[in-house]
């Protein structure tokens, strides 16, 4: 089955926050500019962003900052984002683990090192002083 366009942001958001759990940031610089600015480079080198086609254009990074700001709400996904003075990735479900979260969202077609590989990417967008790891 085909998913909307909310869908497909809502997977995206949930995917990044788990992957950049993956790489042991708890938390990114909630700035707009630059989340957008990390998640177009790392949307334009991740090979499964075809798989999502609504999400394009020349601002994929604006969707995925507004998807971010709704995540909170949406309560039947494993994972969300917490926005304050830094935008914080976390699990959802008492006792998860990250592992737990990557498999939970995985699919036939992308699987959860996928989702590994694209929160590896956008965090490699931002400085050391934009995230802070575990």
């Amino acid at each position: 089955m085909r998913q909307t366009k909310d869908q497909q942001i809502k997977d995206v958001v949930v995917g990044v926050a788990i992957g950049v759990l993956a790489q042991g940031v708890t938390a990114v610089t909630s700035s707009k500019l630059t989340l957008e600015f990390a998640f177009n480079h790392a949307w334009r080198s991740w090979p499964q962003a075809y798989r999502f086609p609504s999400i394009g254009g020349h601002d994929p990074g604006n969707m995925f900052w507004i998807g971010m700001g709704k995540s909170e709400g949406r309560q039947v996904a494993c994972a969300a984002w917490s926005e304050e003075r830094w935008a914080v990735p976390y699990i959802r479900y008492d006792g998860w683990s990250v592992e737990d979260a990557l498999e939970h969202h995985a699919s036939p077609e992308v699987s959860a090192e996928d989702w590994e590989e694209l929160g590896r990417l956008f965090v490699s967008q931002l400085s050391e002083h934009e995230m802070i790891r575990e």
